[in-house]
């Protein structure tokens, strides 16, 4: 007889219930005013201060939380529940997930850093010796300064890992200190992949999106590259509302993930092959003819003139007239003669009484004779001609019936938009991936409508925090490129010849030297790395490379040092590590977009053990560098930068005092205020007001696209205010006429194939997982209890039989980089050829070590026309906006069943 868990339970309940009466007397004497379980349950329910707060991880949520504290303990935390809604869409309640409401317990886990701790044993070995803070601090300063005096500040970094990265008043600390002491921080945007070139190649933006109640007021959504249901949890609700509203919700992923499962459609591409089903959906619309040919050929280049015989734009030179390249022209049917065309030279992009034409091939007359010139449009017809649904069937493994559909539903509704993920940038043509699915906007009109848009998320402006970090002292940071720093400081070079052969390394390398060379680039190495500092940062568990970056971090760097409130591989690696407050034990604040509020985190208990916030670490250290460059007689340098900068002056005395403005600003509540203040858009209230509250709405912020005057920048600028875009042409730029755009073919979007490794079938892609942010709570073990319990990997069930796996084995995943050892979760959600892993596991929850990151083959793989710059094109080194990404998913592996479960299932 088999026993169902329903009958257990059943049956355990009945038994302890039994024996509970069998086992009950009455109390003596009669007095029963105190009984054990009630006492318990009404003291559970009690509490000594409420108070609101939230989680500084880096999630788009930042759900507001009730903390509920007893004894200076927290005892369990609840979502606050009291947002408001926008216009007629869906309110923002009751965000929060599960990870939120288990924060209470793992702060207090054993993962937690308590007090300072000094290595003793060799690198990795965990023998470590706990020491005051004081001696932390001089021992650290100490190091600091001879690396300081013996190779300049360019020699160390100090490197923002996620758990920093949006927290506002520690990030304003750690970019105080950055431009103080001038150490190198390479960037943790591009730096994991997550920068979305294609945005800036085609609208000079950083990024874009709206708030998440914008989905509500879509007609058409694409979910691309994205998985709601999994990783916006607080978010998810708007995409179901919407689709129950009337709304088509088309999910766009290889494999059947969760938020599949409630679109409706869903289309399963091949992986790597979205760019061509884009272009097919493309060549479907310019076909039908559903276009709106008002928009684009006001906010677009494809009404722009380009010669036949180069592909170059046609600028005055060509006609022998005067004026630079910034000037462009196109053929106006009103005049039937070219005219230039509204773009940077001008306040405005609005056409007036121009009436320019779209398709047509011209000759006009030169001093050097006839010149044959076409539009942006008419290319772009022919670049879709060459993927048709026939052809990008093929590609895609989608039928073209699919395609077509898809498409004519996306083109017909208004508005349309494509809800994104980061998953695209992580593709070695990521950037031409984004500037597909941007095209299909900018053909729709879709792009600066409420509703419409590529919505990834949105940065506050940067008018706040500026005047903290350069009001009295200027610019003085050193910005990296992390995937940049990692070529030159990791031989990266010699890896891409390793795993994708000679021609390929050589000629990436020729075109990086080269950009370098002409000044489009700044070099990334200026001096040999001697000392590395990780703040809330854990790049030995996902960097791109595995061994080749760890022996060249924790073998060769003199000095390494972690600001982490959590142990991970990279800090076992570490001399020092200094223990960080968690979330409800700092003051900061968060603004994220997805939702219209100002967000406290408030200091609702004393830190545990000897912990303090990033602030309170930044000053410490600062105040015995200043103390002891007095001690030692330090003069000042003047630090040259190699980005055209002028030098500045540094000067380690002075550290602690303009750090903290002259003692104006002495904790991180203190910059807090001053950023609410200073900052656009934010209500001018106290910190503690905020913090009484939990959450304040932003200004300008009613419709579901922020107003002018809101934190945020949006697209009404250049949709309803007609300013030009920062684009070399001054509008949505598809087109691409820089030389190495047209070597490589480049210059409109297309398909092209991912690379892969000989004798190497299966690509393994990734995600975000649902019970982690990253790896933050992924070693939290009752979520454990929710999933496998250790580390997994979905794969096809072809691909299990025709290796001999089962559900639930232990199975190599390997290439000719490394291997690492996982559980086999066997899906037919996945195609056949490919492998989906959630990332965020540490390499110390794997057997010997070794994660994901030990078969990535991709560190070293930068594009050419990345790295392409000059005086004629708005594309070249752009911090924060535009740096070639880690690249994570051109890299293919194979499994098989390891050892030990082979041993179990033939014993």
């Amino acid at each position: 007889m088999r026993l169902s868990r329903r009958k257990f339970l059943s049956g355990t309940g009945v038994a302890a219930s039994a024996l509970s009466l069998n086992y009950a007397h009455p109390v003596q004497g009669g007095d029963d005013s105190y009984r054990v379980w009630e006492d318990l349950m009404r003291t559970k329910w009690t509490w000594d201060k409420v108070a609101h707060s939230s989680h500084g991880v880096n999630c788009a949520g930042h759900c507001a939380f009730k903390v509920f504290v007893k004894n200076g303990i927290v005892w369990r935390e609840e979502q606050q529940g009291e947002y408001g809604a926008t216009e007629d869409a869906p309110d923002y309640n009751p965000r929060g997930c599960q990870k939120g409401v288990r924060h209470s317990k793992y702060m207090y886990g054993k993962q937690r850093v308590l007090y300072p701790l000094k290595r003793v044993g060799e690198r990795g070995e965990g023998q470590w010796q706990r020491i005051s803070w004081d001696q932390a601090c001089d021992e650290i300063a100490d190091k600091y300064i001879d690396h300081w005096l013996s190779s300049g500040p360019a020699s160390m970094s100090f490197a923002m890992g996620t758990a920093m990265l949006l927290k506002k008043a520690t990030i304003a600390g750690y970019q105080r200190f950055l431009n103080l002491t001038g150490i190198p921080a390479p960037e943790t945007f591009a730096g994991v992949g997550d920068q979305p070139i294609g945005i800036y190649q085609t609208l000079g933006l950083d990024i874009t999106g709206d708030t998440v109640a914008a989905v509500y007021k879509a007609k058409c959504v694409l979910v691309w590259f994205c998985n709601p249901a999994v990783t916006r949890i607080p978010d998810a609700h708007f995409f179901w509302e919407a689709r129950y509203n009337g709304t088509k919700v088309i999910v766009i992923s290889p494999d059947f993930n969760p938020s599949a499962m409630h679109a409706s459609k869903w289309v399963n591409p091949k992986p790597g092959s979205d760019g061509a089903l884009a272009m097919a959906m493309a060549q479907v619309i310019l076909k039908d003819k559903s276009y709106d040919t008002d928009y684009i050929k006001e906010q677009t280049d494809l009404p722009m003139l380009v010669r036949t015989d180069n592909g170059k734009f046609l600028h005055p030179k060509d006609l022998g007239k005067a004026g630079g390249n910034e000037i462009y022209y196109l053929w106006d049917e009103a005049s039937n003669g070219i005219q230039q065309a509204p773009g940077k030279d001008r306040e405005t992009i609005e056409l007036g009484a121009l009436q320019p034409s779209l398709e047509g091939t011209w000759n006009i007359d030169t001093n050097s004779g006839p010149l044959a010139v076409t539009t942006v449009f008419e290319l772009l017809k022919k670049r879709a001609e060459e993927h048709t649904p026939e052809v990008t069937a093929a590609i895609t493994g989608i039928s073209p019936e699919v395609i077509r559909e898809i498409a004519r539903d996306f083109a017909s509704a208004k508005p349309a938009m494509i809800y994104g993920g980061f998953r695209s940038a992580k593709w070695l043509y990521g950037d031409i991936f984004q500037r597909a699915m941007l095209l299909l906007l900018s053909l729709t009109g879709n792009l600066g409508n409420e509703g419409g848009g590529y919505q990834l998320t949105q940065l506050s402006k940067s008018d706040g925090i500026a005047p903290y970090l350069f009001s009295d002292i200027g610019y003085g940071m050193r910005i990296k490129a992390a995937a940049m720093w990692d070529y030159e400081h990791m031989d990266l070079k010699e890896v891409n010849r390793k795993f994708y052969g000679d021609e390929l390394a050589d000629t990436y390398d020729e075109h990086y030297q080269e950009s370098l060379d002409k000044g489009w680039w700044p070099r990334q190495k200026e001096k040999p790395l001697k000392m590395a500092i990780f703040g809330g940062h854990n790049p030995g568990s996902w960097k791109a490379g595995g061994d080749h970056w760890q022996e060249n971090i924790y073998e060769k760097v003199e000095t390494i040092v972690s600001i982490v409130p959590d142990m991970g591989i990279t800090h076992l690696y570490a001399d020092y590590v200094l223990p960080v407050a968690h979330h409800y034990e700092r003051h900061d604040l968060l603004v994220q977009p997805k939702t219209p509020y100002l967000q406290a985190m408030d200091k609702v208990v004393e830190p545990l053990g000897e912990s303090v916030d990033d602030f309170t670490v930044f000053k410490r250290l600062s105040k015995v560098i200043s103390k002891k460059a007095k001690e030692r007689g330090i003069q000042p340098i003047m630090d040259t930068f190699v980005d055209g900068r002028p030098p500045i002056e540094r000067d380690l005395t002075k550290l602690y005092d303009q750090l903290t403005w002259g003692g104006k600003f002495n904790d991180s509540k203190d910059i807090a205020e001053f950023l609410i203040n200073a900052s656009p858009g934010l209500p001018r209230i106290t910190f503690d007001e905020l913090a009484a509250k939990g959450i304040v709405r932003v200004e300008d912020s009613e419709g579901v696209v922020y107003g002018d005057n809101a934190p945020y920048a949006t697209m009404k600028q250049y949709v309803e205010h007609k300013k030009h875009y920062e684009t070399h042409t001054g509008r949505q730029q598809h087109y691409h006429d820089h030389d190495w755009y047209i070597k490589y073919d480049e210059t409109l979007p297309g398909h092209k194939d991912p690379l892969e490794l000989e004798g190497y079938p299966l690509r393994m892609l990734m995600g975000h997982a649902r019970h982690s942010i990253h790896s933050s709570w992924r070693d939290d073990t009752f979520l454990w209890s929710l999933q496998r319990g250790e580390p997994d990997i979905y794969v096809n069930p072809n691909d299990a039989k025709d290796r001999g796996v089962a559900d639930g084995d232990l199975i190599k995943i390997f290439n000719t980089m490394g291997s690492f050892i996982a559980v086999a979760h066997i899906s037919s959600s996945m195609q056949q050829g490919m492998m989906f892993m959630y990332h965020g596991w540490d390499p110390t929850m794997f057997r010997n070590q070794k994660n994901f990151s030990s078969v990535i083959t991709t560190a070293g793989l930068i594009r050419p026309t990345l790295l392409a710059g000059g005086a004629d094109t708005h594309l070249g080194y752009a911090p924060i906006k535009s740096f070639p990404n880690m690249t994570l998913s051109d890299c293919t592996c194979d499994f098989e069943l390891h050892a030990e479960s082979n041993e179990q299932k033939t014993a």
